[in-house]
């Protein structure tokens, strides 16, 4: 579903708490949660941008969502007690729908090299890694993964 122009908190306490369940494990002392406030403005911006923004949720709480400007998917989060059920799956497939309505052929996207989920999940899913790009500064510094994805290619992933 479309995330509502009252849900930027709501993003925000999802976003954090999938941040933290996702990357501490992967960077470990040189993981940096996100401020709750910082998030809460970056989803209140993509709210009004007008992006394909969707949420999944479970008896009123969102547990992931996905954010995707014309031409790039900033954002795939989903909390961990809620992975491995399809949900990622069906964000990912309703964002490329509301991205093929709009005529959108192909995303771009980038994922931490180290997570290996992510990177097996977007692959399984039809996005082809095109190069890497170094993010962070310093001592913070981390390798991601770039991707495309044509809108149309996960059709082959459709079921329930």
């Amino acid at each position: 579903r479309a995330v509502e122009a009252d849900e930027d908190l709501a993003v925000a306490r999802t976003h954090v708490q999938a941040d933290r369940e996702t990357y501490q494990p992967i960077f470990g002392p040189r993981f940096r949660e996100v401020e709750l406030g910082r998030s809460q403005l970056r989803w209140d911006a993509a709210l009004g941008a007008g992006d394909v923004f969707l949420a999944a949720d479970e008896q009123g709480r969102i547990v992931g969502f996905v954010h995707a400007s014309p031409t790039w998917m900033s954002a795939l989060y989903l909390l961990a007690s809620h992975r491995r059920r399809g949900i990622g799956r069906r964000l990912l497939l309703a964002m490329c729908d509301a991205l093929q309505a709009r005529g959108v052929a192909e995303i771009g996207f980038q994922a931490v090299a180290d997570n290996a989920g992510a990177i097996a999940f977007y692959r399984a899913m039809g996005a082809i890694a095109v190069g890497r790009k170094l993010e962070g500064e310093g001592d913070e510094v981390w390798e991601d993964v770039v991707f495309t994805l044509a809108t149309g290619a996960p059709a082959a992933f459709r079921r329930g």
